[in-house]
């Protein structure tokens, strides 16, 4: 991701968005229920930390940010439906090279 000079210097020095979420009290929240959801005390995967990110960030900044745990449930089940799509693509080029005789 290219990142404007602007927007690298607030990521650097901590006043970006995304740093000023990060510390915020909803984005502790919406880990841990994250981590309840993901399995307990098992380490949230990047991507699914990474889809926290993505979105919640910016809706937080303008008051339009979920609830924790309506947060946590909604990027939960966007990190599913990549998941099952990247193990979908997986087996089919698993059975691909399986049916290829060369």
């Amino acid at each position: 991701m290219d990142l404007h000079p602007d927007d690298h210097e607030a990521l650097l020095n901590g006043s970006s968005v995304l740093e000023s979420w990060r510390r915020s009290d909803h984005a502790v929240q919406v880990a841990e229920e994250l981590m309840r959801m993901h399995g307990g005390t098992v380490p949230m995967s990047e991507l699914l930390w990474l889809g926290a990110e993505s979105f919640l960030p910016r809706q937080w900044k303008a008051g339009r940010a979920p609830e924790p745990v309506e947060a946590a449930v909604e990027v939960y089940n966007r990190w599913r439906r990549l998941e099952e799509r990247r193990l979908q693509r997986r087996r089919q080029a698993d059975e691909a090279a399986d049916a290829d005789p060369a």
